[in-house]
């Protein structure tokens, strides 16, 4: 949380802008015991990285879950993922869900996430294991957060290994999800080649 005079610094404009947009709801400010104004860092990032004109929208907790493939959805593990997370925030959280690969960063429920957290949305996110939000690059995708003012909760820690277990393990990653890949494209062309006969 930084004072008025910080973020009006950090935004480039004065401290009466900064006043008279909390007047008009176009930045969301807490107040202290003594009513003075603190703004939070997200809001300085939405500020600063999108759109004062738009009214404030209510920031909410998230939860992001992920299962590597759909067979892992139809077990109901991505549903058990959510219904965990969900047990763990302290209101009502939006949720953000993707089926697929960690190690591919097309995925709609994290750049919808990434979004929100853009936009001051979400005030935290919460995740079973690291790896969920990305295989390989968890710590830009939490450091992005961090930046728009979201924390990241995860519920387990990862266990300590290491670095040769590390590597074991990324090399593994790599390798399924590529053979993953390989086994889909080889899909493809057999039933292409079926509808073609």
């Amino acid at each position: 949380m930084f004072s008025v005079s910080i973020a009006a610094a950090r935004l480039g404009v004065c401290t009466k802008t900064i006043r008279r947009w909390d007047k008009q709801g176009l930045i969301e400010c807490y107040r202290t015991p003594g009513n003075h104004r603190r703004i939070p860092l997200r809001e300085i990032a939405r500020i600063k990285h999108g759109t004062t004109h738009e009214k404030v929208l209510p920031a909410h907790p998230a939860v992001y879950a992920r299962v590597s493939s759909h067979r892992q959805k139809a077990a109901g593990d991505l549903a058990r993922q959510v219904e965990e997370l969900c047990h763990h925030c302290p209101t009502s959280p939006r949720v953000f869900k993707d089926v697929g690969s960690g190690l591919n960063m097309q995925r709609r429920g994290l750049w919808r996430l990434l979004t929100e957290a853009k936009k001051g949305t979400i005030t935290s996110v919460y995740i079973t294991h690291r790896d969920r939000l990305a295989r390989f690059g968890t710590e830009l995708v939490e450091y992005i957060l961090t930046i728009f003012g979201v924390t990241v909760h995860r519920l387990y820690e990862t266990e300590d290994k290491t670095p040769q277990e590390e590597i074991v393990s990324d090399l593994m990653a790599i390798i399924a999800s590529f053979s993953g890949r390989v086994y889909g494209l080889r899909g493809a062309l057999l039933r292409s080649r079926r509808t073609n006969q």
